[in-house]
């Protein structure tokens, strides 16, 4: 027993190092989770106020839409422009005389500040079908 003065007060100091480190692992690995939903959820967001934009820029056509921006509810917000591609397509099963004119929907969605993230969205619309003498 005589040799063995301290033993205890060594193991105690390795067992705390032991679940100092778990727990430090464990609060960083939490800390890197969390971070991870929370841009997740700011993609999503973005995503959806993108979506957002293209639905009215769909709603939109015939009717060309320069530049309109919209806040959103959440404070993220969009850009659309849609445009006539200046294209034609005959489909069949409509036969000649109609065509369908062929638009370019483009929405811009942007995260609520203070977050920096964009995404776009282009869609082709295909508006019809019309009879060939109308013009857009």
């Amino acid at each position: 027993m005589g040799n063995e003065r301290g033993s205890a007060l060594i193991i105690t100091i390795m067992l705390l190092l032991i679940l100092t480190a778990i727990g430090v692992y464990a609060i960083s690995n939490a800390t890197s989770e969390i971070d991870i939903t929370h841009q997740s959820k700011i993609g999503t967001t973005t995503l959806n106020a993108a979506e957002a934009g293209a639905y009215y820029g769909i709603d939109q056509v015939p009717n060309v839409v320069m530049a309109f921006a919209a806040p959103l509810p959440n404070r993220a917000s969009y850009t659309v422009t849609s445009e006539f591609s200046g294209g034609f397509s005959i489909v069949p099963g409509y036969g000649t005389n109609y065509r369908f004119a062929n638009f370019l929907v483009t929405s811009e969605g942007r995260s609520p500040p203070p977050f920096v993230a964009d995404r776009t969205i282009v869609s082709v619309v295909n508006y019809g079908p019309v009879p060939i003498g109308t013009m857009y």
